[in-house]
């Protein structure tokens, strides 16, 4: 029975890393976009943007209302009104009393048209409207940006994670080599106790670099699962990126950047509060007109309709200066939105000269760590023989094993930084999507 449940655990240990998931960066990509809760709510505010333009655009057409009333009333003048609203003339009734007449109901019936004609706070505020919409949508593009470049950190991650794996393997078959070697000559006379127990507790310190590095993986596929929007798995890798899968670096035009455009949108959105509020001193001009329906004795009836059409104009000549002191602060939120547009421009200018410094440093750091993983394991392997043939001490044998480890693991972090530092060019330039999913058109 112990045995059947050891094998289904064994089977269940060597079977499950199968059942992760697999993608390519580009589908990595195209599922981060498409997925990440990031990326949805950027799209519903573009959305919400797109749909107050409708919404302030409503203002210039026509809107009609119907209503229903009811009035009963013995007030001398509502009263005579009321009859002669339902068109019964009470004033040829001599039993009528204009100073005490008896309770009249009415029941009015209104459909009721109005018409702006001119109105220059809906006229800027539509226009305002459009370029918050346009302003959206261009924060929606550089979330996608975001959300695909942390998409391609995390499958960075995950290469990383797997040439950690292999190395730290290696680490470890070595070390316990290592420790064979030693236990041999120790058994055989020609080696110290100390110097097995070293090779011990270097062996052992190998398989926990090699426990570390399987946990960082198993992280790191989680992670990427987070990152396209699958929480709660694993997402590994088809295969690992290389330099030559990056398409070439060209100059670039910051001004492409989706962000800068939505801070410049903004800047625009400002001056036309500015325009707006100095816009305030002009008229407004109208167009109304209704028709009413009055019953004595029921709702919606119709013993007599009339209607009425009319034009009014509205010039408020002094409102206590809260028009001027709204120009004023209107003006001060456009240089506040200018500066934070020139800011930012500044800023992506470095960021993006230091991406480029970045990745001229990646490149020698790589070929550096290269270098430095030959020598090492050469160095190794002659410290080995010699230590074999009994012409060389365990500790340098060690010291050698620790140097090519050391190796490995910059050479490691090493490429991964390449990889990323020639990505970050391309997000910093604004175009990484445009670069790793050229011509595709993405969820909106």
């Amino acid at each position: 029975m112990h045995r059947l449940f050891i094998c289904c655990l064994l089977s269940t240990l060597l079977v499950g890393p199968a059942f992760a998931t697999e993608v390519t960066l580009q589908d990595a990509l195209r599922a981060a976009v498409a997925a990440h809760p990031a990326m949805q709510a950027a799209r519903a505010r573009a959305s919400a943007a797109a749909a107050a333009i409708g919404e302030a655009r409503s203002g210039w057409l026509p809107h009609l209302t119907a209503s229903e009333r009811y009035l009963r009333t013995d007030e001398p003048a509502n009263s005579l009104f009321v009859a002669l609203n339902q068109e019964r003339n009470v004033m040829a009734d001599p039993a009528y009393d204009l100073v005490d007449p008896e309770a009249q109901d009415d029941f009015e019936t209104r459909l009721q048209l109005t018409q702006t004609l001119y109105d220059p706070a809906v006229d800027f505020g539509l226009r305002r409207a459009r370029t918050v919409g346009k302003s959206a949508a261009a924060e929606a593009v550089w979330s996608a940006e975001n959300t695909a470049f942390a998409a391609f950190r995390a499958y960075l991650d995950v290469q990383h994670g797997q040439a950690a794996l292999a190395w730290v393997e290696s680490s470890r078959k070595e070390a316990s080599e290592i420790a064979r070697l030693a236990q041999e000559r120790r058994k055989a006379g020609t080696g110290l106790k100390a110097d097995e127990l070293r090779a011990g507790v270097q062996l052992a310190e190998a398989q926990r670099r090699e426990l570390s590095a399987r946990n960082d993986l198993t992280v790191a596929r989680r992670r990427l699962a987070l990152a396209i929007g699958q929480p709660g798995g694993e997402v590994a890798i088809t295969t690992p990126l290389d330099e030559q899968d990056f398409p070439s670096v060209t100059e670039s035009n910051l001004d492409q950047r989706a962000d800068l455009q939505a801070l410049s949108l903004q800047v625009e959105s400002a001056g036309l509060t500015v325009s707006g509020s100095k816009a305030a001193w002009l008229p407004r001009l109208g167009l109304t007109a209704h028709y009413a329906w009055h019953d004595e004795n029921h709702p919606l009836g119709g013993d007599a309709g009339a209607w009425a059409v009319g034009a009014g104009l509205d010039w408020e000549l002094f409102d206590g200066l809260r028009r001027s002191a709204a120009t004023a602060r209107a003006t001060a939120d456009q240089r506040a939105a200018a500066a934070r547009l020139d800011d930012a421009r500044r800023e992506q200018e470095f960021q993006l000269a230091e991406a480029r410094l970045r990745a001229d440093e990646a490149i020698l750091q790589r070929d550096s760590a290269r270098q430095a993983v030959l020598e090492a394991t050469e160095s190794r392997r002659l410290l080995q023989q010699r230590f074999e043939a009994g012409l060389a001490d365990l500790a340098d044998l060690l010291a050698a094993q620790s140097a090519l480890d050391r190796a490995r693991f910059d050479a490691v972090g090493a490429e991964t930084r390449r990889l990323l530092a020639l990505g970050n060019i391309h997000f910093q330039a604004g175009r990484f999507l445009q670069a790793f999913l050229p011509g595709e058109e993405l969820p909106r």
